[in-house]
């Protein structure tokens, strides 16, 4: 008989299984640490520029081709980082802000005496600056006229109370920074408009200031308006001129006039051919036919109402109209057309006070679709316009819409604006959410629950400033309002611009909204040195943030060289 097999059972290593167990931890808890980050990158706020308009203004974008922003621009981005998308009226025209109720807090750091020339000719100087923001844009500031920054930046809404009034009253951000604006202020970067203050004595006849529906110079930029701006739009409008050589601030009771132009197709493309200009008193002050120097290959008759034998005998040329209608113009004039952006190119002319009636009248509740003449003309003056066979006339449409802009003046800003009107039915339903308590705690957590007031760091040259203007803005929030009390803006005065660094970083820790102001006056001489100073402040505010905060650095400009705005959220 065969001897059996013994049967040789191993004993279990206890040492080796539990290494398996603690290489199999080790695993999970890298797999669990994998799908934690991955799950916080995918709720983190993102910035990035936005298609034409952001990228145009990119410092990656060569002088030549770029187009700056507006100071607005950035307020826009701090109010939409403070308020979140809360009916947003229109898209921010420059960048895309994802998930930004994610954004934990808002930081500013604003530099005046600083340019976008010091970054480009001496990038070397800012390693940390050039390391943490990838994201530039140039912009034109309140410096290019030795204006005040403050009046810009303070325009901002800074405190956790305001923000919910300003929700309240205004419906969206967007609306809230069209009523806030002061339009002389930023329009005054871009056109040469005199700093002295107009004192009108005239009685006002209209229901509101016919100032409020004036473009603002970003709305002008966003609707490509000709501006005598820098870089690519200085080369585009080379042959252009301005109405006026100065202007005057424009005022509740400035001049309006009507003004709509008819265009011909010739061998160089769409030419001026007809000019009418009507005033207040509906009387045609300007009225002219105007031959291109160009051949012409369609008269557009049917839309244009032009044909050959109009223009037979016409001598006048552009540069003959663009003479009388800059002796015409007083320098307070505010120009009124329908899509006037076109006339003003066919015109080949530039002017800073614009009241658009395809903005300011909307019967779908949407910005981007503009509504015709024709449609506004019947719906509201029930009036039928360009009904003849003959082609439009021009004299016919510029007093249509004078008369527009003058109906809605004696009525309300929000009349024949269904945008306006979509404000109303959102302030009424955020009126019943804030009264139920389960809806408040879920759309206004971040504004209600932490109540925090924001903070303004500067020395005693800029905190002035800060405080007369404030005190303005309170004064006429508690008038709009009817708040006794308004939640006041805390302001640190400190005597180095080190100390003033210090206290920013220390209040990020501590508030929603922080902004430093700095007036710096950097010699030539030792410049080097003065800009590494300035590259470590951005760094060590940046390491002072927590996570998901938007910083955003400003700076000012000079004189003669616009401004520069950097800005990530921090993740």
């Amino acid at each position: 008989m065969a001897p059996k097999k013994r049967r040789i059972t191993a004993e279990p290593d206890k040492a080796s299984s539990k290494s398996a167990d603690l290489i199999q931890d080790d695993v999970h808890l890298k797999l669990s640490n994998e799908i934690a980050a991955k799950k916080q990158r995918k709720n983190n706020a993102k910035f990035r520029l936005k298609g034409t308009t952001g990228n145009l203004a990119s410092v990656t974008t060569p002088q030549p081709e770029r187009i700056p922003l507006m100071l607005t621009d950035v307020q826009h981005l701090l109010l939409h980082s403070l308020l979140g998308n809360l009916n947003l009226s229109q898209p921010p025209r420059w960048y895309v802000l994802e998930k930004c109720t994610n954004i934990a807090q808002t930081t500013c750091l604003v530099l005046e005496g600083m340019s976008i020339e010091h970054w480009e000719k001496y990038k070397n100087e800012f390693p940390c600056a050039d390391k943490i923001f990838s994201d530039l844009v140039e912009v034109v500031t309140p410096s290019a006229y030795e204006g005040s920054l403050v009046d810009e930046l303070a325009l901002v809404p800074l405190s956790e109370t305001e923000k919910e009034d300003l929700i309240l009253k205004y419906g969206s951000l967007n609306l809230a920074l069209e009523a806030r604006k002061d339009l002389n202020s930023m329009m005054r970067a871009v056109f040469p408009i005199e700093e002295a203050k107009v004192v009108d004595t005239r009685e006002l006849k209209d229901q509101f200031p016919r100032t409020q529906l004036i473009m603002s110079a970003w709305q002008l930029a966003e609707e490509s308006y000709p501006l005598p701006l820098k870089g690519k739009l200085k080369k585009a409008y080379a042959d252009y001129v301005m109405t006026k050589d100065v202007y005057q601030p424009a005022t509740a009771n400035s001049p309006m006039f009507g003004l709509d132009c008819e265009m011909c197709m010739t061998n160089a493309g769409s030419e001026l051919t007809r000019v009418s200009i009507v005033n207040e008193k509906h009387e045609t002050v300007y009225e002219s036919l105007v031959k291109p120097y160009n051949n012409i290959t369609d008269y557009l008759t049917r839309y244009s109402g032009i044909n050959k034998a109009m223009l037979t005998n016409v001598s006048k040329r552009l540069e003959d109209v663009q003479n009388d209608l800059r002796a015409l113009f007083p320098p307070d004039a505010i120009l009124i057309g329908q899509s006037l952006n076109v006339d003003l190119h066919a015109l080949k002319m530039m002017h800073p006070y614009v009241i658009d009636t395809s903005l300011i009248f909307n019967f779908t509740g949407e910005r981007s679709r503009k509504p015709k003449l024709k449609a506004l003309s019947k719906e509201l003056l029930h009036e039928d316009i360009q009904s003849g066979r003959g082609g439009h006339d021009s004299v016919e449409d510029s007093l249509a819409a004078l008369k527009l802009v003058q109906l809605k003046l004696s009525k309300t800003l929000e009349f024949g604006d269904a945008v306006h009107t979509n404000r109303q039915k959102y302030k009424e339903n955020v009126t019943k959410m804030i009264k139920t308590p389960d809806y408040a705690l879920s759309i206004f957590n971040h504004m209600i629950e932490q109540k925090k007031s924001s903070i303004i760091i500067g020395c005693d040259d800029i905190t002035g400033e800060y405080h007369s203007y404030l005190t303005k803005t309170r004064e006429s929030l508690y008038l709009q309002l009817k708040k006794p009390k308004i939640k006041k803006v805390k302001l640190s005065t400190l005597d180095e611009r080190e100390d003033v660094i210090d206290a920013l970083c220390k209040a990020n820790k501590e508030y929603n909204f922080s902004m430093a102001h700095l007036k710096l006056e950097i010699q030539e001489e030792n410049l080097p040195a003065e800009l590494q100073k300035v590259d470590k402040w951005i760094e060590t505010v940046w390491n002072s943030v927590r996570m998901s905060t938007l910083v955003v650095v400003l700076f000012g400009g000079t004189t003669s060289c616009n401004g520069l705005a950097m800005m990530k959220i921090k993740s």
